[in-house]
């Protein structure tokens, strides 16, 4: 025992005293925030200058100046307008040269800056929705606004020639969509986008937590089989406890990183009053059901995939073989990301359920749905709480088993040099005793 805790304090040591340990504690949660919720914050910022605009009308049934009026209902937060169109063009649509020359005018002004794009209504856009909207760059603000104006105009249009009996406006304020507010059985509100961006966070710290470590684990194993240092600890230790060793040392690592996060997180929570933090935020961060889960997922999802860099280091003679086996590992950490537009609108599908008790997938696929579904509170009847015990059952065993099988890997492996073994090779180190 003592000579095992030696090694997990060596190991433990090398990691926290580096400057990277502390600066990637401060640095890790902002580059979270930097890659998830500053660009779509961005996306859905508005321009604080007036845009020009200028409208190709084909159809000539006055929808551009209908068009122009509802743009400028839109103003920026000094109270300026928000789209100036400058000009509407009415061409005959059979007129291709002349429409061309006005395209090539108006290109020209977006090349120099002079506008920011313009709008082509061609002929019987009341029945075909036929719009073209030509810029450098498209705003998702932007693209709304226009979307929903040229709509709501083209509906008000049908409508007067429809034998409705009652005044356009009428209707379409009869027929106005309706602004919905989301929230959770119990009252709670959810906003899909803060779902969405805490769920994509949760899962990228557990994925920078197991590639950072596991990499810097395999790569020390790499080095001391190179350097022959592996022989001479071995000589004093079994394989299993110098594996062992390296794996728990660089766990407390993390786990030291994780609880000073945890810290913060407390210190923040004891003035979020004074703080004040929007209601969506913190019902995620300050959530207990999901804290827990999350702390639980990141030191399994840790010791299941830093086992495998382990048995990824024992059989390969450089950084470079070492590659071929990073990228599985790599892709199934990052499955919920690719799929989490998914899982988010149907947290309860069978593929997301699924997906979320396959032990390699469970440490990001469930806290990805334990966020999104947002339960408070622990009791079994919830289906979310025993799939997310149930999850952590059958990683325990999973790691029990990958832990069986790289031992006995592990324990040849690091003597090993040259060639690096074939499968069949690899099933013989497992048999032998």
């Amino acid at each position: 025992m003592s000579k095992l805790w030696i090694v997990i304090s060596r190991e433990y040591a090398q990691v926290v005293k580096k400057k990277s340990f502390l600066v990637g504690i401060f640095l890790t949660p902002i580059f979270m925030i930097m890659v998830t919720i500053l660009p779509a914050l961005l996306a859905q910022k508005k321009s604080s200058s007036t845009e020009n605009i200028a409208i190709i009308d084909l159809d000539n049934q006055g929808i551009g100046e209908r068009f122009r009026e509802v743009l400028a209902e839109y103003k920026i937060d000094d109270g300026r307008p928000a789209y100036d169109v400058r000009e509407i063009y009415y061409a005959d649509p059979q007129d291709s040269s002349g429409i061309a020359s006005i395209r090539r005018e108006l290109d020209s002004l977006i090349n120099a800056k002079e506008l920011k794009m313009y709008l082509v209504l061609n002929r019987g856009i009341e029945n075909n929705d036929s719009c073209i909207m030509v810029a450098k760059s498209f705003g998702f603000v932007t693209g709304s606004r226009l979307d929903r104006g040229i709509s709501r105009i083209l509906a008000g249009r049908r409508l007067e020639k429809s034998n409705i009996n009652l005044a356009v406006d009428s209707v379409l304020h009869l027929a106005r969509s309706v602004e919905f507010t989301m929230e959770a059985p119990g009252g709670k509100k959810r906003d899909f986008l803060t779902l969405y961006l805490a769920g994509i966070v949760f899962v990228m710290i557990i994925f920078m937590t197991v590639i950072g470590y596991g990499q810097i684990l395999m790569r020390a194993v790499i080095e001391e089989k190179n350097s022959r240092i592996i022989e001479v600890l071995v000589s004093s230790i079994s394989p299993f406890q110098l594996m062992a060793g390296k794996i728990i040392g660089m766990g407390l690592a993390s786990l030291t990183q994780l609880g000073i996060w945890i810290l913060i997180g407390a210190v923040i929570y004891n003035f979020k009053g004074t703080l004040n933090i929007n209601a969506d935020i913190s019902g995620v961060i300050f959530n207990p059901v999901l804290i827990v889960y999350f702390v639980i997922y990141l030191i399994l999802g840790y010791l299941l995939f830093s086992t495998l860099f382990a048995f990824i280091g024992s059989i390969v003679n450089s950084d470079k073989e070492a590659q071929n086996f990073i990228f599985p590992i790599t892709m199934i950490l990052l499955l919920p990301v690719l799929i989490a537009m998914n899982v988010v609108q149907e947290p309860d599908s069978t593929l997301a359920t699924t997906l979320s008790l396959i032990p390699f997938f469970t440490p990001t696929m469930m806290i990805l749905r334990l966020n999104i579904i947002g339960v408070d509170h622990f009791s079994f009847s919830e289906p979310i709480i025993f799939q997310a015990t149930l999850g952590v059952i059958l990683t325990i065993i999973t790691i029990l088993i990958v832990t069986w099988i790289t031992s006995r890997v592990f324990r040849i492996g690091i003597l090993m040099y040259g060639k690096r073994p074939t499968l069949p090779e690899i099933l013989r180190w497992m048999r032998y005793k």
